[in-house]
């Protein structure tokens, strides 16, 4: 899925305060309001699953989400580019709206699958080159006894260790 969002809206303090009673989410009443919605959308990106990934499961499907804005780790975009493509050489100036949908119904209907199958190839591989890229950094941090710079307890101590140092 390409991680667009199609609803947007504003909550008031009040409706998320609410919320966050009904949910048993641990905030502050005093808080502000971006600081209550941080602690809702945590509960929500943990808890709480789109209708598109309640019916895939249903149905034993495992919903994958991609990253937004990175169009070449996702297939589809490069079929329509391909489609795009063959539609897009053959404009001209007379062109109209229903030539555009009789040459994109026709493109999609030429469209062999072995371009589907190579375009589903190329990601896989780009995967796996970004997978054994991370696995290289990560195996380099481990040899030069670093963490990650995620672990923020790390961060926290080395910072209290310093402080201690300075006293």
């Amino acid at each position: 899925m390409d991680n667009a969002k199609y609803q947007t809206g504003c909550m008031k303090k009040a409706d998320m305060l609410a919320e966050r009673e009904t949910y048993g989410i641990n905030v502050n009443q005093r808080s502000t309001r971006p600081v209550v919605w941080a602690a809702l959308k945590d509960h929500i990106d943990r808890a709480v699953k789109s209708e598109v990934e309640s019916m895939a499961m249903e149905r034993g499907h495992l919903v994958a989400w991609t990253p937004a804005y990175h169009s070449d780790l996702q297939p589809i975009e490069m079929v329509w580019s391909d489609v795009k493509g063959k539609v897009g050489r053959q404009y001209t100036v007379t062109t109209s709206f229903e030539d555009v949908r009789v040459r994109l119904d026709a493109a999609f209907a030429s469209l062999p699958s072995k371009t589907i199958y190579n375009c589903i190839g190329h990601t896989e591989r780009k995967v796996a080159a970004m997978s054994l890229y991370l696995e290289t950094l990560d195996e380099a941090d481990d040899e030069l006894g670093q963490g990650s710079s995620d672990d923020e307890d790390s961060i926290d101590m080395a910072s209290e260790a310093s402080s201690d140092d300075d006293e």
